[in-house]
């Protein structure tokens, strides 16, 4: 019943061209009656998707000290600014990035995660 309501909302706000919506999420609220969903969902565009063979490794290790920096400091929305945006399309082209549903490029989240990697202090240093 939930993806039914999500799938309306998305139609009533829109947004359409979409696919895999799935529930991630259930919170509760201060109501013991209300819950809180949050949802995911792909859209349809094919230029939407990072290449499978798009090695983030790699991409970091042809970014210098300050760039790096940058990069870490990005929110986690994943909206690089437009310096970012020209420094990633140079080093990896225009596939690093994603469109987000504002149409605005962004940062994949697998690439937002690896990225956490280097800001998580609880890691070891030396993995």
């Amino acid at each position: 019943m939930a993806l039914e309501h999500a799938s309306t909302e998305l139609g009533e706000r829109g947004i359409a061209g979409w696919e895999r919506l799935e529930l991630r999420t259930t919170s509760p609220t201060r109501s013991p009656l209300i819950r809180r969903f949050t949802f995911t969902y792909w859209p349809h565009h094919s230029d939407t998707r990072v290449p499978e063979n798009l090695s983030y490794v790699k991409l970091w290790s042809r970014l210098g000290p300050t760039e790096r920096a940058k990069l870490l400091t990005l929110t986690g929305g994943g909206r690089p600014t437009t310096t970012l945006v020209r420094l990633l399309t140079a080093v990896a082209g225009s596939a690093i990035l994603v469109t987000g549903p504002d149409g605005t490029p962004r940062l994949p989240r697998t690439f937002r995660v690896f990225l956490r990697v280097f800001v998580d202090h609880k890691r070891d240093d030396h993995r």
